[in-house]
């Protein structure tokens, strides 16, 4: 759903301070999830209008020219084999830097200066179609270059102004806005802006009908479980013909090809109030006479796109006495649709059930605008305020015409009006701090929810555009009252209840404390994500496909496999993240699905049939601006607190993953705890191709569990001195530093500690060896060592450092 913020100015201005990203991101905040921020007039960059002054022949093509094109400060030479090209018209020319497509043809390229045919050409007079304006000029055919006019339009003016193609639009994810029918459309969107900024929204005015009457128009809806409002309206004298630029800018700017401008009107109603409407050629309707009904099983149905569809049944359908013209609220008949020849038209505005709309869509595996929004159950209300519009809209682009007909209307509106009281301190206590009771009531006011306050409690009216499966119950009225306030302003504290202490259990309690110490101490966001793995990180990643357990029934494609990481996701969001935000950290804790392992029984009478073992991991990523170094140490000192946290023993081993710079594996117990290291650089960009430093961590949950231990051991503080000495070896490059530690270790109980502080390889040092120098600390329990003690154990030390790294004393 694409919200353009040039079409929601009809209603509302816009606060001066809020860019189009602050505005994204308060939607994001309290209303709908924002998928990215179109720049309408990005498309256009470097494309200016330009002036054609005088035409010459090219010297080496019979089939070029040599143009000498004004624009405005200057004139620019231009090699163009345009075949309507002019002098004195004004084009689009595409300067260097432009994006092109060839002849309207591939992919986009950018334009360069170059010579064609030996001379210089500055650029390029552009057709429609390569620049991407086709479907706004569709009277140009392709190969021809794009003339424009208008008194406005200026040599040396960007086309994207000169055009008003600057809009700054927003894309909503759809399936954030599935439980809201009043946000599909732009009205609806307003009226959400309006209330987040605290904005005056105009009211939605529509005229009164004058009709003549000249043709009675009858309808009988014989399904009145399926349609709840049916309205139609006869327009005469109509004439059918390219829109006006208004009207197609307004369509594409929300991604809609401009046809017509009876059809263009339809579809611009059902994006401004997310009503659907259609128009049937009058003549094609017998006697005037529409007919509600279902479908038999078996029935045949020509669409608008010219399929031949068996129709399920039970779907609803529009007909006259002789036919189907209409799959009800999905798709127009072929053998009714609007043609170049037409001259009457029936318009209608109706409601349908949203189960039957979207079981009929399903059934025959067809999706369109008019089914999305008709699934969401919209308010029946909309179709009058729709019908009446698209009158007035036909009419001003139809001089001749004429409404022919009373407006006729059969109401089966199931909806009942919604009242819901609300106790104010049910919305105090959901919240978790006081708000005011002033600003519950302009919040109220702001969402144009009718209410009255008395002895405490809310007594709300909830508005039609909500009231048809949105809100219903006290607690909704406290998510909106929290959304508006914005959860930003809420503090984060729990709130103080009394508790009995319940049966511990250790995974729930450790999830817990792990969520809480990582999201209050650590600085960490916790994501909840669907449990489907993103494809295109798991082949970024190159892990096997094969290996996860695909839904045998899955709702779409990408919810076709199971998580068998938490990665793959955490990356996704983080790349979403990155339009937002340049630092942070994110983590999940979830369970993963691993086939290869058996879980609990199935429910099988033979107990041979086994789930996928399903696990929990906890998963996390630190995304910052910071070196490489500095990141993946943050990393590791993150882990090293954690396991520290758990009393767990651990051990570090190098580890090669496809996707990781570098990484290592984390061992307890002779088991895979987990990994963590550095992301591929290139495998996560930043939108401007900046590259970004990622470190991630993946831990098993259930090993952590298995041998962690809340409980806290003291010790004593030491009664004798401790002696340190320190020590320089010479060792081959290869050998790693925990293997040293290792064996030193064993040498004596008396060595307490040891920590390296120095590794160096350079001048000095033979090529393949590396110096390597440590602390070591010495202390006993019952004594206080002497020199010669020490002096012993530090050969002891040389002595097998020799022996087992051919170790040399620097």
């Amino acid at each position: 759903m694409y919200l353009s913020l040039n079409w929601v100015k009809d209603w509302l201005k816009l606060p001066k301070d809020a860019s189009p990203k602050d505005l994204a991101l308060a939607l994001t905040m309290s209303t709908v999830e924002v998928e990215e921020l179109i720049d309408q007039s990005a498309a256009l960059e470097n494309i200016i209008v330009g002036k054609v002054e005088e035409i010459a022949k090219h010297p080496n093509a019979d089939k070029l020219q040599v143009c000498q094109v004004n624009i405005g400060l200057s004139t620019e030479q231009i090699v163009c084999g345009g075949t309507n090209l002019s002098k004195g018209i004004l084009v689009a020319l595409a300067l260097p830097g432009a994006k092109v497509k060839w002849h309207g043809q591939g992919d986009y390229v950018q334009l360069d200066r170059t010579k064609i045919r030996g001379i210089e050409s500055q650029g390029m007079i552009a057709a429609a179609d390569e620049i991407g304006l086709e479907t706004l000029f569709p009277s140009f055919e392709s190969g021809e270059i794009l003339i424009l006019s208008g008194t406005k339009i200026k040599p040396g003016q960007s086309l994207a102004e000169a055009l008003e193609l600057n809009d700054q639009i927003i894309d909503i994810d759809n399936k954030s806005i599935n439980h809201r029918p009043d946000l599909w459309g732009q009205y609806g969107l307003a009226r959400e802006l309006a209330a987040i900024y605290k904005l005056k929204l105009a009211p939605y005015k529509t005229p009164e009908i004058k009709s003549k009457n000249e043709l009675k128009l009858k309808a009988v809806v014989e399904d009145k479980e399926n349609c709840f409002r049916y309205q139609a309206l006869a327009i005469k004298n109509i004439s059918v013909a390219e829109s006006p630029w208004w009207l197609k800018n307004r369509l594409a700017a929300v991604g809609i090809r401009p046809i017509n401008n009876i059809v263009d009107v339809s579809n611009y109603l059902m994006y401004e109030l997310g009503q659907p409407l259609h128009a049937f050629d009058a003549k094609e309707i017998s006697g005037h006479k529409i007919i509600v009904k279902q479908a038999q099983k078996g029935d045949k149905f020509v669409s608008l796109d010219g399929q031949s569809r068996k129709l399920p049944a039970g779907a609803l359908m529009i007909a006259d006495k002789d036919k189907y013209v209409a799959l009800a609220g999905i798709i127009g008949g072929q053998n009714s649709e609007i043609s170049d020849q037409t001259k009457d038209i029936i318009l209608e505005s109706a409601n349908f059930r949203a189960v039957n709309i979207r079981r009929t869509s399903s059934a025959l595996g067809l999706r369109t605008e008019s089914s999305s929004r008709f699934e969401k159950s919209l308010d029946p209300l909309l179709t009058q305020l729709a019908i009446k519009r698209a009158a007035e809209l036909i009419l001003s682009l139809c001089p001749e015409a004429y409404v022919a007909s009373d407006l006729l209307d059969i109401d089966n509106n199931p909806f009942k009006a919604i009242s819901i009281e609300v106790e104010e301190d049910l919305i105090n206590r959901r919240c978790g701090q006081i708000i005011q009771t002033a600003e519950i009531k302009s919040i109220l006011k702001r969402l144009e929810f009718d209410f009255r306050y008395q002895h405490k409690t809310f007594y709300i009216q909830v508005p039609s555009w909500r009231a048809t499966k949105d809100l219903s119950i006290a607690e909704d009225i406290v998510e909106e009252i929290a959304r508006i306030y914005g959860y930003n302003n809420i503090d984060p504290k729990l709130p103080l209840v009394s508790l009995e202490k319940p049966m511990v259990d250790i995974a729930l309690y450790t999830e817990r404390e792990l969520v809480k110490w990582l999201a209050l101490s650590q600085g960490y966001h916790q994501l909840m994500t669907y449990p489907f793995s993103d494809q295109s990180w798991i082949k970024k990643m190159e892990l096997d496909l094969s290996d996860h357990v695909k839904v045998k029934n899955a709702l779409s494609p990408e919810q076709t496999y199971l998580n068998l990481s938490l990665l793959p996701n955490l990356f996704k969001k983080a790349q979403e993240n990155l339009r937002w935000f340049d630092n942070f950290k994110i983590f999940e804790l979830e369970r993963v699905f691993d086939k290869k392992n058996k879980g609990v029984f199935h429910s099988d009478a033979s107990r041979k049939k086994f789930l996928p073992r399903q696990d929990k991991r906890l998963s996390g990523l630190e995304l910052s601006q910071k070196n490489q170094e500095e990141v993946f140490l943050s990393v590791k000192g993150l882990l090293e607190a954690l396991l520290e946290k758990l009393n767990i023993e651990y051990e570090l081993a190098e580890q090669k993953l496809p996707y990781g710079r570098f990484a290592y594996q984390i061992n307890t117990q002779e088991l895979a705890l987990g990994q963590f290291g550095i992301l591929d650089e290139n495998l996560l960009v930043k939108e401007n191709k900046a590259k970004v430093n990622v470190a991630f961590w993946d831990l098993d949950f259930a090993l952590l569990v298995k041998y962690l231990s809340w409980s806290k051991k003291h010790k004593a503080l030491p009664k004798f001195p401790a002696v340190y000495r320190d020590m320089a070896v010479i060792v081959s490059s290869q050998t790693a530093w925990r293997d040293l530690e290792k064996e030193i270790k064993k040498i004596n109980p008396l060595i307490r500690q040891l920590e390296p502080f120095d590794v160096f390889a350079g001048q000095g040092i033979e090529p393949g060896k590396k110096s390597v120098a440590f602390h070591l600390e010495f202390r006993s329990d019952e004594r206080t060592l002497l020199a010669e003690d020490i002096d012993k154990i530090m050969a002891e030390i040389l002595a097998i450092l020799v022996k087992k790294f051919e170790a040399k004393l620097r």
